[in-house]
C-alpha cells in the first residue's frame, strides 16, 4: 500500500510541477514578451509579473543570494514535503505533496530565469490582491487540504506509526 501511495505521490508531483511549468510558458509567450495584460473578468487579469522576492513580493532586493537561497531552501523543503507525505493520512498527504509540487515549481523558474513568473492578477477596483502563479495556487490548496485534515477529519495525526 505504501509503495502504491509513494508511486501516486510522485505522479502527482510531477503532474502538478508540469502544469505550472506549461501555464508559466504559456504566460511568458503571451503576456511577457509583449508586456500586455490580458482583462478575463472586471476582477481578474493576466498580467505579467517578475517576483525575484517570496510570497507577497517580500524580500525583492536580495540579488543573487535571494536567487539561490530561495531556491535551495525551496528545493528542501520540497523535498522534505514530499518525502513526509509518504507517512501521512491521505488529505495531509495530499496537501504535502501539492505543496511540494507549487514550491519546486517556483523553485524551477528561479534557477532558469532568476525569479518566479507571475501573471494572475485578483482585484476589485484597484485594490490588487499580489499577483500570483499556478504553483502559487497548488500550495494554497495543498495547505488548505492539510489543514482541512488536522481539523476537520478522523485522520488528524501527523505520521503514520
Amino acid at each position: 500500500m505504501k509503495q502504491n501511495l509513494g508511486i501516486l505521490n510522485l505522479l502527482i508531483l510531477i503532474l502538478f510541477i508540469f502544469l505550472d511549468y506549461l501555464s508559466k510558458l504559456w504566460a511568458i509567450e503571451n503576456l511577457f514578451f509583449k508586456y500586455q495584460s490580458i482583462k478575463l473578468t472586471t476582477f481578474l487579469s493576466l498580467t505579467p509579473v517578475w517576483n525575484s522576492g517570496i510570497s507577497f513580493g517580500f524580500f525583492q532586493n536580495l540579488g543573487e543570494l535571494g536567487r539561490y537561497g530561495f531556491t535551495i531552501f525551496s528545493v528542501t523543503v520540497g523535498i522534505w514535503l514530499f518525502v513526509s507525505s509518504l507517512k501521512m493520512p491521505r488529505y495531509s498527504s495530499l496537501g504535502f505533496v501539492l505543496i511540494a509540487s507549487g514550491a519546486i515549481g517556483n523553485a524551477i523558474d528561479r534557477v532558469i530565469y532568476g525569479k518566479v513568473v507571475d501573471f494572475i492578477d485578483f482585484y476589485v477596483r484597484d485594490l490588487h490582491w499580489p499577483v500570483f502563479n499556478l504553483a502559487d495556487t497548488i500550495i494554497f490548496i495543498g495547505a488548505f487540504l492539510f489543514l482541512f485534515n488536522q481539523f476537520f477529519t478522523n485522520e488528524r495525526k501527523y505520521y503514520e506509526k
